[in-house]
């Protein structure tokens, strides 16, 4: 005779072209309660039967919560009690809503799989792998979260492979005669100081944007410009002035050549018949670089308006970041030590050498100078 099934011991059986395996558990009230998962062979079955029963014995609560429903809860209960800037939620709310609730979130919690997952992320393969990264980041954060509270045994987003996606776009800095051509194509432009203020300090856009001239020291023995704040962009859209990135490295006080005390003060005279022109119109926040009516510039019509001024200069494709790579690389080559450039750049000397050095001369001319020694 054979020996009857106990709870938990589960079963496979056919279900028109599925198979399914079920297995019974009693809750907390004595009540019996049937789970299931389907499956598309019988091996697979039996897997699935295997998680239903390690979740019976770990004593994982049987839900039927979906992705999305896990998804929203997570960002109106946990992502406010985390403490990270405005910008960082708002990119968990962006790839939560507009990429995991509706890739994923018709599922439930409990029948998520690595191969789900898997899907998921190659049909977003046209998106930089970091991006695909950070996508399968906030999935398995979600689903950690999922794990502690023992809705889900394991974190599948953590199995899933990652596609290589679509490969970022090549760093590079421009060379000594691109930087005078960019300087001649933005002379008599109305931020022409700003991109010979970002080619010689590499500021980030924001920075440069943010710069105010209460900060600005034209007179002093040398010239300074105090760097301490950055122009950022609220989840609504507006613009505020928040703080520095690396907020202990990034505020940071410069000195500043000769070239940059001329353009400074050229741009000074001009923003005061930018102001006589607009009259009260005009909004005086006490930026240095802004718009025809003195508010902060926007950072899209900041990266067109570079654009162009690259694109007259013949360097090709220009982003305001080139500055900051121009910057750094050509100060390492003239000499400068990482962690002079590093304190410049208001960065860590790893984050330096990683993103924003590059060769600038078509000749490596190191072994001659190193053939000058004597040996």
């Amino acid at each position: 005779m054979s020996k009857r099934r106990g709870h938990g011991d589960g079963s496979i059986y056919r279900e028109g072209s599925r198979w399914v395996a079920a297995i019974t558990v009693t809750s907390a009230n004595g009540s019996q309660m049937r789970r299931k998962r389907s499956a598309r062979t019988y091996a697979e079955a039996r897997t699935r039967l295997a998680e239903l029963q390690r979740e019976h014995r770990e004593g994982l609560a049987p839900d039927r919560r979906t992705v999305a429903e896990h998804a929203r809860w997570w960002l109106s209960t946990v992502l406010p009690a985390r403490d990270c800037g405005a910008l960082t939620a708002d990119h968990y709310r962006t790839m939560i809503e507009g990429h995991v609730i509706p890739g994923l979130g018709h599922y439930r919690l409990t029948e998520l799989r690595p191969e789900h997952v898997d899907a998921w992320l190659a049909e977003r393969s046209q998106l930089s792998r970091s991006y695909l990264s950070r996508l399968r980041s906030t999935l398995a954060q979600l689903l950690a979260e999922a794990e502690r509270r023992s809705l889900v045994g394991r974190n599948v987003a953590r199995l899933a492979v990652c596609p290589k996606g679509k490969p970022p776009a090549p760093r590079r800095s421009l060379t000594r005669d691109e930087v005078r051509a960019l300087l001649r194509a933005a002379e008599g432009d109305r931020l022409a100081a700003l991109v010979a203020v970002g080619v010689r300090l590499g500021l980030r856009p924001g920075e440069l944007a943010g710069l105010r001239w209460c900060d600005l020291d034209l007179d002093g023995d040398p010239p300074t410009l105090a760097v301490t704040g950055s122009i950022k962009r609220t989840p609504a859209g507006g613009l505020y002035r928040g703080s520095v990135k690396r907020s202990t490295a990034g505020q940071r006080t410069l000195a500043i050549p000769p070239q940059l005390v001329e353009a400074l003060r050229s741009h000074r005279a001009r923003q005061a018949e930018e102001r006589l022109a607009a009259g009260s119109l005009w909004q005086d926040e006490g930026l240095i670089f802004t718009t025809t009516l003195g508010t902060a510039l926007d950072p899209s019509n900041l990266r067109d308006r570079f654009a162009r001024i690259a694109e007259a200069a013949g360097i090709g494709e220009g982003f305001p970041y080139l500055l900051r790579h121009t910057a750094a690389s050509l100060a390492l080559d003239g000499g400068s030590s990482i962690e002079e450039v590093a304190d410049l750049l208001g960065d860590d000397p790893t984050t330096l050498l990683r993103h924003y050095r590059h060769r600038v001369r078509p000749v490596v001319e190191t072994a001659l100078r190193v053939a000058s020694y004597e040996l």
